[in-house]
């Protein structure tokens, strides 16, 4: 990319009694890239292949008092489950899982843009006890609020095409000791919700967006829609992902 001028630059242009002139308003206009013709985003289909790994699920004593109503944890298949302190194991089994390839599309340079990945969960309306009304949407979850699921909100890209593991189990949330009644984390229980149509498969909506940096200002791209779609036809059966 060319040298532009900086900002501290451009502003003198623009001082108190200054008047600029055509070649200044227009390095001012090229100092800043247009959206449209940058025209970045991001191009995003499930892996061909398919990867496992076993998990034990738990859930607590006391729900309602309790700051995290279940637990998914990554381990080796035992016969003597990890015990939990004010949790009950219900369930250890294999999950089969996709991944997703994503490539980024436009001109994003990985140095100089330094993009990420950013994933918005759909949450659906709550009423909290404070009174406070949360309206259903996607939203991205604090850092920290998502590690305490084991998730992440936001993924540091480091190649132009790569595979992006978002370990989707960890999107869902035990109801029971059966596989196929789980339902997505951090929904309310509603006859019918986040059933998939074809053979009544739990789903969960995400947005997918790259966010990339431009003389220091956070830009976003149009959201991919997709939803991830929990394998529970079998043993076999992986999570996966439907693009639309």
């Amino acid at each position: 990319m060319e040298d532009i001028t900086t900002r501290s630059e451009l502003k003198t242009y623009f001082e108190t009694g200054d008047r600029p002139t055509q070649s200044q308003f227009s390095e001012l206009i090229d100092a800043y890239v247009h959206l449209n013709e940058f025209n970045f985003g991001l191009s995003v289909q499930p892996t061909s292949e398919t990867y496992r790994d076993y998990y034990d699920f738990y859930i607590a004593n006391e729900i309602e008092s309790s700051s995290a109503g279940h637990r998914i944890i990554k381990s080796l298949q035992s016969d003597n489950p990890q015990e939990i302190d004010n949790y009950f194991h219900v369930l250890g089994r294999e999950v089969f899982y996709k991944k997703l390839y994503v490539k980024l599309i436009g001109g994003i340079d990985i140095e100089e843009h330094k993009p990420k990945i950013i994933i918005k969960r759909y949450k659906q309306r709550k009423r909290y006890k404070s009174g406070y009304i949360r309206k259903s949407g996607f939203y991205q979850e604090k850092p920290k609020d998502a590690t305490g699921w084991n998730r992440k909100s936001e993924y540091v890209v480091t190649n132009k095409e790569m595979v992006l593991d978002i370990e989707p189990i960890h999107y869902f949330k035990p109801n029971s000791k059966i596989y196929k009644k789980f339902s997505p984390s951090g929904s309310l229980n509603r006859p019918g919700s986040f059933k998939y149509s074809i053979h009544s498969k739990p789903f969960l909506p995400l947005k997918l967006e790259v966010e990339i940096l431009i003389n220091g200002i956070a830009y976003r791209s149009q959201p991919v829609d997709l939803k991830i779609i929990l394998g529970s036809a079998g043993e076999t059966d992986a999570i996966n992902y439907l693009v639309y």
